[in-house]
């Protein structure tokens, strides 16, 4: 059984390799061309603009605005629970507690990402400003 799951996994692996293999000095196109037609073929029917370049500091900076927006909305959902902890917590001292804790932390979260966020906008445009 080993041997059949080797055998096969090698197989699959090699013939993939073998069809697409093609004379890229005859054809004038190479694989990464083909690949880059049919991306855009694609995205142009999506109705994407797929003349637009996209600098490096454009994705880093979509990357960053991306991951501080997904961290924001865990402190937020970190918030709204500590708020329904808080009201259910039926005059229970360190359910309370606890609640207080979780709102002031997510508080807390909030403002550094907050601040994160400004700074990371101030110095992507600073060195866009640079770099043109």
């Amino acid at each position: 059984m080993k041997k059949l799951i080797i055998a096969s996994f090698i197989f699959f692996s090699l013939i993939p390799g073998l069809c697409l293999a093609q004379d890229t000095e005859s054809s004038g196109r190479n694989l990464k061309n083909a690949f880059k037609e049919v991306q855009e073929e694609v995205g142009n029917n999506a109705g994407y603009n797929t003349k637009d370049d996209v600098s490096l500091e454009k994705m880093i900076s979509k990357i960053i605005n991306i991951v501080l927006s997904f961290i924001g909305i865990i402190f937020m959902i970190l918030l709204i629970l500590g708020g329904f902890n808080w009201m259910t917590a039926g005059g229970q001292e360190a359910k309370v507690q606890e609640a207080s804790k979780t709102i002031k932390q997510a508080i807390i979260g909030l403002i550094v990402v907050l601040g994160s966020y400004a700074i990371s906008y101030f110095i992507i445009k600073a060195f866009s400003f640079l770099a043109s």
